[in-house]
């Protein structure tokens, strides 16, 4: 059986408190049931919300852009992995694309909740701006960039390379479309 961090099974549900999980039976709510606890009630989105706006207003409010514009994904990754770790979710089944995917989705929302409580605009220019942050981007390339993310690969990973350079492009777009595809 396949299993992801979002709570079990494919389908994000979290299993069954009963034992009724695949012929398994269980006392103690595991990795699973937790991590998909946390998802359900976006407890995890919160968190890293919380920590990534504290951060920016005291240790890190002179940082770099780029710095600022990846730490609710690092953030998110970081809470996962620790998770993991502790709880012997590794050795349960959970693996690192696991923990990468749920770190990086709660990244994404927890951006897009931060740029729509600062409301500046768009919201997707707006966000393709917060996670360009370290790179000179003008209103109008975000624009550009926000409308072709999800619908023309090669087009935005074009845009992004003007703006950021060929390899973060490759980088970078995975996250954008991660980040728009929440808005």
């Amino acid at each position: 059986m396949v299993y992801s961090l979002c709570g079990g099974t494919k389908n994000c549900a979290p299993p069954l408190a009963d034992g009724g999980g695949g012929g398994r039976t269980r006392k103690h709510m595991d990795v699973f049931q937790f991590i998909g606890y946390l998802r359900q009630f976006s407890v995890d989105v919160a968190l890293i919300g919380g920590i990534d706006l504290l951060l920016r207003r005291t240790l890190l409010k002179k940082a770099k852009g780029k710095l600022a514009a990846f730490l609710p994904f690092l953030l998110g990754i970081a809470l996962y992995a620790a998770y993991a770790a502790a709880t012997g979710g590794f050795a349960e089944g959970a693996d690192a694309a696991a923990v990468l995917t749920e770190g990086m989705t709660c990244g994404s929302v927890a951006t897009v909740l931060r740029v729509l409580f600062e409301g500046r605009g768009d919201a997707k220019t707006e966000c393709v701006k917060a996670l360009l942050a370290g790179y000179e981007v003008s209103d109008e390339a975000a624009k550009n960039i926000a409308a072709r993310v999800g619908k023309d690969e090669a087009g935005a990973k074009e845009l992004l390379a003007e703006t950021a350079g060929g390899e973060n492009a490759e980088a970078l777009y995975p996250l954008l479309e991660k980040t728009l595809a929440a808005l």
